[in-house]
C-alpha cells in the first residue's frame, strides 16, 4: 500500500505544479481517475472533482504547491523513515494528499474526490469553485500531523502598503547589506516558532539606504533581503529620508495574540515582502472578528502610507460533530485548531450542511528546502482512512 502511494507521489513530483503552473498535473489527474471508470468534471478555475455513483464521503487535496530553492526540478531524496527533496521543497504539501486519492481511486472507492486548484496563492480554486458534492461530509487532507485533527483554522488577508517616496541626499559610496541562507518557515504555523524574519533583520541594520528588497511571497517568512547601502565616501548619492526608515523598523512582525486553550496563535502578521516603498504582509486569525481587528491594527501601525488589502479568506470556526467525534475515536488523534487558511473555510461557506475535518500524514518545514514526510506517518493515515470510509459506508455510529 504505501509503496503504491509513493510510486504515485514520485510521478506528481516529476510533473511541474508550481501554484498558477498546474496544468499538467491536471491532465494527470484527469486521465488517471477515467481509467478507472469514474465521472470527472474540471471547473473554469482548475478544480476537479471526480465520483462514482452516490459517494457517502468527500476526500480533498490541493494539486499546487510552494515552489522553493530548484523546484519544480525535484530530486527525491530517501533518508531513514522520511522522503526530501535536494535543495528544493518536496510538494508533500500537498502532493501526498493528491497521491493518497489517487490510491483509492486505483482501488474503485465508492467515494468523492475534489482536487482544488493554486491553494497556496490565496485559496484561489477553493473560492472560485463551480462543482458542487454530494456527500454529507468532507475530509481534508491538507493537515500536516497525524497526532492532531484539525477542526478549525485561522482566516487571513494579505495587505500592500504603499509609503510616499521621500528622499534625502548623503554624501557616500554604495555597498551592500545581505541577509540570507535564514531558515524560512510558513507564515501562520511556524509564526510562533521564534523563526528570524529577513526582512525584519535587515531592517534592524539599516540607516542610509537606497534601496531594499526582501522576501520571496506572500505566504512564507522571509529567507532573504538585501538593501543598497550607503557607507562613508565623497559621491552625492540620494537615499530614503529618516522618515521612512523609522516607519519600517515601527511595522509589526509576529504574534500579536495568543489562543491558551489550544495552544496556538489567534492573531498574527508576517512582513512577507518589501520592494522600496512598498511592502506585503499576510495577516491571520482564528476568527472572522479577530481578523478585523488585526487589520484595525495595522492601519493603526501604518499612518501616512496607503493600506491596500487583498485575496482575504475566511476563518473555519471549529466543529464538534458525529464525524469530528468518529475520526476522533478511530485516529486517537487531538482536536486542534490551526494558524493557517485551510481550503475547509472557503469550502464551508459554500457547502454550509456538509460537516468537515482534516486530517494528514506528519510533514515538517513545508514551504521551505528543509521539507520532508514521515513515510510510517503515510502508512498509518490510510490505514486510519479505510477505517473511516468503512465506518461511514456501513452507516454505523454516524
Amino acid at each position: 500500500m504505501t509503496n503504491e502511494i509513493l510510486k504515485i507521489f514520485e510521478k506528481i513530483t516529476k510533473i511541474p505544479h508550481c501554484s498558477g503552473n498546474t496544468s499538467k498535473l491536471q491532465k494527470f489527474i484527469i486521465d488517471f481517475s477515467k481509467n478507472f471508470d469514474y465521472e470527472v468534471k474540471k471547473d473554469s478555475a482548475g478544480n476537479i472533482l471526480v465520483r462514482k455513483n452516490n459517494p457517502p464521503l468527500c476526500l480533498q487535496s490541493h494539486i499546487d504547491m510552494v515552489c522553493v530553492g530548484d523546484a519544480p526540478n525535484i530530486e527525491i531524496i530517501k533518508k531513514d523513515d522520511y522522503l526530501m527533496a535536494k535543495n528544493s521543497s518536496l510538494g508533500a504539501d500537498n502532493g501526498i494528499g493528491v497521491a493518497i486519492m489517487l490510491y483509492l481511486i486505483s482501488k474503485n472507492k465508492n467515494l468523492e474526490f475534489l482536487f482544488t486548484n493554486d491553494e497556496e496563492i490565496g485559496l484561489i480554486g477553493a473560492k472560485k469553485l463551480e462543482l458542487n458534492i454530494k456527500s454529507k461530509y468532507l475530509l481534508n487532507l491538507d493537515s500536516e500531523d497525524d497526532s492532531i485533527l484539525i477542526i478549525g483554522s485561522a482566516g487571513g488577508v494579505d495587505a500592500r502598503v504603499i509609503y510616499p517616496k521621500s528622499f534625502k541626499k548623503v554624501y557616500g559610496i554604495k555597498g551592500e547589506i545581505v541577509i540570507d541562507k535564514l531558515p524560512g518557515g510558513h507564515s501562520g504555523i511556524d509564526i510562533d516558532k521564534n523563526i528570524p524574519n529577513a526582512i525584519v533583520e535587515l531592517i534592524k541594520r539599516v540607516k542610509n539606504t537606497s534601496y531594499l528588497k526582501g522576501g520571496e511571497r506572500r505566504n512564507s517568512i522571509p529567507v532573504r533581503a538585501l538593501s543598497t547601502e550607503v557607507f562613508e565616501g565623497n559621491e552625492e548619492i540620494e537615499v530614503y529620508d529618516d522618515k521612512y526608515i523609522h516607519f519600517l523598523k515601527e511595522l509589526p512582525h509576529g504574534v500579536i495574540e495568543y489562543d491558551f486553550e489550544y495552544k496556538v496563535p489567534s492573531k498574527s502578521i508576517n512582513f512577507a515582502l518589501i520592494d522600496g516603498f512598498e511592502s506585503v504582509f499576510s495577516l491571520r486569525a482564528n476568527s472572522n472578528e479577530k481578523l478585523k481587528e488585526v487589520k484595525e491594527y495595522l492601519i493603526s501601525k501604518t499612518k501616512g502610507a496607503k493600506v491596500i488589502f487583498e485575496d482575504e479568506y475566511p476563518a473555519w470556526k471549529p466543529e464538534k460533530n458525529e464525524f469530528i467525534d468518529l475520526i476522533l475515536k478511530i485516529t486517537n488523534a487531538t482536536p486542534y485548531v490551526i494558524h493557517a487558511g485551510l481550503e475547509c473555510g472557503v469550502l464551508k461557506n459554500k457547502f454550509s450542511k456538509v460537516k468537515f475535518a482534516s486530517y494528514g500524514p506528519k510533514i515538517e518545514n513545508p514551504h521551505t528546502i528543509r521539507e520532508r514526510v514521515k513515510i510510517s506517518s503515510i502508512k498509518k493515515v490510510v490505514e486510519n482512512l479505510f477505517k473511516i470510509i468503512e465506518r461511514i459506508e456501513n452507516g454505523k455510529n454516524i
